[in-house]
């Protein structure tokens, strides 16, 4: 108990300690919402639910709890460590790059579409829907992104991971990559009607 104690007045626990206190203040104590993300998880959850608002089991499963299993799976065959840290990190880096770009460019899209007189308007309403979704999914992917960032920046000093952090790097990777592919799908749908014309 007496080294547990010692451990928590070292240095660099009592600042973190200070951050997560200000932060925490911050959010709950004065209502700051600058930092906040429940919108972003929110509006990408809601790209599951059909026309009747009532989430959809096998997409929910696929996106949101596959990836937590081969999480699972991978760490079960190897704990992460610092080449697979690296690799994930400039792999996640450039995606984040890519995905503000792509961002731009699916705003352009939407707007094209609205000016577009060859456009039916049914159509036209299903490319509006699948490029709203697909900025609600990159907006989270962007997020997911930044705390996989954040999880290999911490093991710059800790230098050591277990089980459950390499779970977790491991299905936020897993998770960053299906919804990619979610992504392409989509924008391969909005642009294929739109080449068609």
């Amino acid at each position: 108990m007496k080294v547990f104690f010692e451990h928590l007045l070292e240095p660099y626990i009592l600042m973190w300690s200070i951050i997560i206190l200000i932060l925490i203040i911050s959010k709950f104590g004065i209502g700051l919402h600058y930092i906040s993300v429940a919108d972003i998880i929110k509006n990408h959850l809601n790209c599951f639910k059909n026309n009747k608002g009532k989430i959809l089991i096998v997409p929910t499963i696929n996106y949101m709890a596959l990836p937590f299993f081969m999480g699972i799976a991978t760490t079960k065959i190897k704990t992460i460590n610092a080449e697979a840290i690296n690799i994930i990190t400039i792999i996640v880096s450039i995606l984040t790059a890519m995905l503000f770009t792509l961002l731009t460019m699916v705003i352009d899209m939407k707007a094209k579409i609205k000016q577009n007189p060859q456009y039916f308007s049914k159509e036209a309403d299903i490319s509006q829907k699948a490029l709203l979704e697909t900025y609600y999914t990159i907006m989270f992917e962007v997020l997911v992104s930044i705390i996989l960032l954040l999880f290999c920046f911490i093991y710059c000093f800790t230098k050591k991971y277990g089980f459950i952090q390499s779970f977790l790097i491991y299905s936020l990777t897993y998770m960053l990559v299906i919804n990619l592919l979610m992504i392409i799908k989509r924008i391969f749908r909005v642009i294929d009607t739109d080449m068609k014309k």
